[in-house]
């Protein structure tokens, strides 16, 4: 079972080479545990990232006939954002604009690979 300080602590250690900030949200963007740099940034991320994960999402079914978005990844002015599901929560990496895509995505699976299981087991339970 994970305790919201492991959980923060292992967000953190992928907090490396660009890497900002670390979160997991649910689909309603209320942020469940972070790792970064300004706390309150945090919530803004999260909010924002659940609503454009969102729409790609219904966009994605309605269009292309898919029923589940993989990986989202955003190159912005300020920075680079990649985001992935863990079980039923989103989990997002915000990045420095430098920091290669490839680079981000392998680090989101890296990650949501290594929460899987402990996720999983917190939401059946």
């Amino acid at each position: 079972m994970l305790k919201p300080k492991t959980l923060s602590q292992i967000l953190g250690e992928a907090n490396t080479g660009g890497i900002q900030s670390t979160l997991l949200l649910n689909s309603t963007g209320a942020l469940l545990s972070y790792s970064g740099k300004g706390e309150g940034d945090g919530q803004v991320i999260a909010a924002i990232v659940s609503n454009i994960w969102s729409v790609y999402e219904e966009s994605g079914q309605s269009a292309l006939l898919e029923d589940k978005l993989n990986f989202l990844l955003l190159d912005c002015e300020n920075g680079r954002v990649c985001v992935t599901r863990v079980a039923d929560v989103l989990l997002c990496l915000y990045a420095e604009p430098w920091v290669g895509l490839g680079i981000l995505k392998t680090k989101a699976e890296a990650l949501a690979q290594y929460l899987d299981e402990p996720i999983h087991h917190i939401a059946s339970s």
